[in-house]
């Protein structure tokens, strides 16, 4: 494998996992070609995370170019697997030591509820376009789906994705409430203050808005919630204290962002009106090792708000163009440092040395 010049691989996907894949690679004197759907090679970096993240995205983008820029490897931009290249053929016919699939957090994880999907934007919004939208909804050039987010939306699912979407739409319930008394605000200070703060300052209190705040809704126990990651191989202190940890950021975000949590819950069932979600039947569950099984005979409903959708002009050219409201599905796969290999071929066959 350190043999200079021996070996030539493909990666497919340039965002975080392939240019650190390509860096242990190049470092082993092996050739390598980043293969790239977009014309920039950022992937989840540039979109998965919400506007305000300005600083964390430079970042990551400085250590994205500094691997793809060193020598011995070749990024080739808006190139993609099944429309320009063709796997089979790349696998077998173009001479590559091995094909190393590293694409990353590119698809939504699914509801989990069966027939859900028939309800894409029609009261079911998946977060990898709802982020999308926040980022680019003010652009002239935005042509995607546009998003009106109603007081008391459900957001579904755990994580530090679940807390940058749960903001992005408490920062747009608040700053639309604020606005309509006369206040001007914007998301900048918003998150960065919080909105007590803000609210504060201006003379208010966050009740005088009557808003309700959204419902972030999470399968497991809320020290479960995996904003913090233990140590490897780590002590039943240490796991302790990594539920300590996970349980005051939650606790720091809610006092700053006023939404509301309920753990150890799962949807289980579609509610339909007029042919749309207009909310989830839940059930409780109850935690064994890892997984969240449902009680039987604990079902309710959450309903999430409806209405006639709003026509707004925005900065773009959005006019008589329908926003989508309803619940939020935020769950997505974030990809590891250096991911499994999928498929690592050589000749033809399954390579017993680059997995």
């Amino acid at each position: 494998m350190s043999e200079k010049g021996k070996h030539f691989v493909a990666i497919i996907g340039g965002a975080i996992a392939g240019p650190v894949c390509a860096e242990i690679l190049a470092d082993h004197g092996i050739g390598v070609a980043v293969i790239e759907q977009n014309r920039r090679p950022y992937g989840k970096i540039e979109d998965g995370l919400p506007r305000w993240h300005v600083e964390q995205r430079k970042q990551e983008y400085g250590r994205i170019d500094a691997r793809l820029k060193k020598a011995g490897v070749y990024f080739i931009p808006s190139t993609k697997l099944g429309r320009d290249l063709d796997f089979q053929d790349l696998c077998n016919k173009w001479g590559f030591s091995a094909v190393i699939l590293a694409n990353g957090a590119w698809r939504d994880r699914d509801l989990g509820v069966p027939g859900a999907d028939k309800f894409v934007d029609k009261g079911l919004i998946y977060q990898n376009p709802f982020i999308r939208w926040y980022n680019h909804k003010n652009e002239k050039a935005y042509t995607g789906p546009l998003y009106d987010v109603p007081d008391e939306t459900l957001v579904v699912g755990g994580g530090l994705a679940s807390i940058d979407v749960v903001k992005v739409v408490q920062l747009e319930i608040y700053e639309r409430a604020m606005k309509a008394r006369g206040i001007q605000t914007d998301m900048h200070k918003l998150e960065k203050q919080g909105v007590p703060a803000v609210c504060e300052a201006h003379g208010i209190q966050p009740e005088d808005l009557g808003v309700k705040g959204c419902l972030l809704i999470y399968r497991r126990r809320e020290q479960d919630m995996p904003l913090a990651q233990p140590p490897e191989n780590a002590t039943p202190e240490q796991i302790a204290k990594t539920e300590q940890i996970r349980q005051k950021m939650l606790h720091m975000a809610r006092e700053k962002y006023l939404f509301r949590v309920q753990d150890r819950r799962l949807a289980a069932r579609l509610i339909l009106q007029d042919g749309r979600l207009a909310g989830l039947k839940m059930v409780e569950t109850k935690i064994e090792g890892r997984k969240a099984e449902p009680i039987p005979g604990s079902a309710y409903e959450l309903r999430i708000p409806l209405g006639d959708f709003l026509n707004r002009v925005g900065t773009g050219d959005h006019s008589g163009r329908r926003h989508e409201r309803g619940i939020l599905h935020l769950y997505w796969r974030r990809s590891a440092t250096v991911p499994r290999v999928r498929s690592c071929i050589r000749g033809g066959k399954r390579s017993n040395w680059a997995g």
